[in-house]
């Protein structure tokens, strides 16, 4: 069996649509596109710049009206330690007009003196002119929120040809009411002259708590 072809000439024409453009229209339009997105950042740089403008403006009125009206802190107090070194504070904002509606702005832009140091609020609560309690976190000056690592242990290598060790430390010096796993990931550790900022595995037992670091080690391939 013979199978025949037929070849036929193309149903689409040559039109204007099929040919290129001519290279100076095609600059032309290249050009037109460039200063339109010249044009539209420029526009929108100047939106943001006066956005910007527009919130430190009202940052700075709020400052002026919080300060003329005397609001400060009372009954501070200290709670339990939330971390390494940081400790919970509360305190309560007096002196709020009872008409004055942007009571949580002005808890967190008050500054407050603990230890000798300016803080602002972390967060703040608000609920109604006599209740708004402002919440701090000190990091500075808090030695009994100090754990510290103890009792540093060897576990030898991870698996034989891992290129990796197991290093063992037990936590000591954990406040009453501290998190176990807060202390040991933020309680800093430097042995074999390297630096942590933490343990890298946490896990406790009835004989304490006790962080784990996996480290290189070329005598474990």
């Amino acid at each position: 069996m013979e199978i025949a072809f037929a070849l036929y000439p193309s149903v689409f024409p040559l039109s204007s649509c099929n040919k290129p453009l001519d290279p100076d229209v095609r600059d032309r339009i290249r050009k037109e596109w460039d200063i339109e997105k010249l044009a539209r950042r420029v526009q929108w740089e100047r939106e943001v710049e006066e956005h910007d403008h527009d919130i430190k403006e009202r940052k700075t009125r709020e400052e002026e009206e919080r300060l003329r009206l005397n609001m400060f802190w009372t009954d501070p107090e200290s709670h339990t330690c939330t971390m390494y070194g940081t400790r919970k504070y509360t305190a309560r904002l007096v002196n709020i007009p009872g008409n004055y509606n942007r009571r949580v702005e002005a808890c967190m832009a008050t500054p407050i003196q603990i230890h000798g140091i300016e803080y602002k609020a972390k967060w703040c609560e608000d609920h109604g002119p006599r209740n708004v309690t402002g919440h701090w976190e000190v990091d500075q000056h808090e030695p009994d929120c100090a754990s510290y690592w103890n009792k540093y242990k060897d576990l030898g290598c991870a698996s034989p040809g891992s290129g990796q060790r197991r290093i063992e430390h037990r936590l000591e010096n954990i406040p009453d009411g501290g998190d176990w796993r807060e202390f040991c990931a933020t309680t800093p550790a430097n042995f074999l002259e390297m630096q942590f900022i933490g343990s890298e595995f946490c896990f406790h037992t009835i004989w304490g708590t006790y962080g784990h670091w996996v480290i290189d080690d070329e005598s474990c391939n």
